[in-house]
């Protein structure tokens, strides 16, 4: 069967997910003496989760805290607490809500693990719940989601009908598929892709740039992304989901407990790679910053990139270059994985560079010198 075909048919229409605990709309639970009543959490996306508690004992409440951890890429699941206001009292009510305008944003479709912990003046304790925990998903219910999942891919979208996701979808997967042959990288968790009309892109996420089109939550394998049916969008729109997609395979790839952050240029640069060939105006740029004797030194490309938009766009040229010559001149799709690798197991830049590739960061920018001015 065309594979066309077959995304159209698996179009699935969105449903909410199933938590495996949940609190009802109002919830009485009487434990060890304790009688709680707990309201389900109130979402405002994307700014706020507030949690509200009622408690009531025999004894003085001395203290209630909220506990919760976040599904993300992680090592260990970190656990965060917080602690609501209440003057201690036989019967307290208080919430806590989670501003996000203080903290940063989560991506849609994040899922929260959460549980209550209570204590009175005479140390006696409780957990709600006693033997699991609460689940909430941080969803963006603003809009009618549609969805369409194919391998490892799951596709969210409220504008534009079933053939728009499914050319969509018919991009991510030939994205994920260039992406394997060149490097060797691929997902090892399913993504979720957040395809929002691009005037609602902004008001999805918390403070972003003005020039924000599309973001890679690499944490939470998750993309918000605007793109509109209009032909001319949705061509702009398959590269920057190859370019957002990059990101998540690569920090999918490198996670780790060592905290190794990948060069910007390495990171940058494969996620140009992923769009396909390099565009005219970028190669324009790149032959004018050589003409110029303008180039950045790859040491300099290291670093998160200027906000200046010139520079940052030569500076993504450059990243593209040097991707590329690493995978044309020095061993391929191999050695970049064993790069990737290398990363994982903890070694910084210079450790890995050196490690899979012979080359400090003098050298490297010595040899993609000559590269480009032999190749552009």
């Amino acid at each position: 069967m065309n594979k066309r075909i077959l995304v159209l048919i698996t179009l699935l229409l969105i449903s909410l997910v199933c938590a495996p605990c949940r609190p009802a709309p109002r919830e009485v639970i009487s434990l060890n003496g304790f009688e709680v009543t707990l309201s389900e959490p109130k979402v405002e996306f994307p700014s706020s989760i507030t949690f509200d508690i009622e408690v009531e004992s025999d004894a003085i409440i001395s203290e209630v805290t909220l506990q919760y951890q976040v599904d993300k890429l992680s090592p260990i699941p970190v656990t965060s607490v917080a602690f609501p206001e209440f003057e201690p009292a036989s019967k307290v009510k208080t919430s806590w809500t989670w501003d996000m305008s203080k903290t940063g944003g989560l991506p849609p479709g994040t899922e929260l693990r959460y549980w209550w912990v209570i204590e009175d003046a005479e140390g006696d304790k409780v957990k709600i719940p006693e033997d699991t925990i609460y689940t909430l998903e941080f969803s963006d219910n603003r809009h009618s989601w549609s969805s369409l999942r194919d391998d490892k891919v799951r596709l969210w979208w409220y504008q534009g009908d079933a053939s728009f996701a499914a050319e969509l979808m018919d991009a991510t997967q030939d994205a994920l598929r260039r992406l394997a042959a060149d490097t060797g990288a691929e997902l090892e968790q399913e993504a979720n892709i957040y395809i929002y009309a691009p005037q609602d892109l902004q008001g999805a996420m918390i403070y972003p740039q003005e020039w924000t089109g599309g973001v890679a939550f690499t944490e939470y394998s998750t993309i918000a992304i605007g793109i509109s049916p209009d032909p001319d969008y949705l061509s702009w729109g398959k590269g920057a989901i190859a370019h957002e997609l990059t990101h998540l395979v690569i920090h999918q790839l490198t996670a780790s407990g060592y905290g190794v952050t990948l060069p910007t240029w390495l990171d940058e640069g494969l996620a140009v790679y992923g769009e396909g060939a390099l565009s005219y105006e970028m190669r324009y740029i790149l032959v004018e910053a050589l003409r110029n004797d303008e180039l950045f030194t790859v040491q300099t490309l290291c670093s998160p990139f200027s906000a200046d938009p010139e520079e940052a766009y030569l500076s993504y040229a450059q990243s593209y270059s040097l991707v590329e010559y690493l995978l044309k001149e020095q061993g391929g799709g191999e050695k970049m994985l064993q790069l990737l690798n290398a990363f994982k197991e903890g070694s910084g830049y210079e450790e890995a560079l050196n490690k899979v590739y012979d080359l400090d960061i003098g050298r490297l920018d010595n040899l993609w010198r000559e590269y480009i001015k032999a190749n552009l």
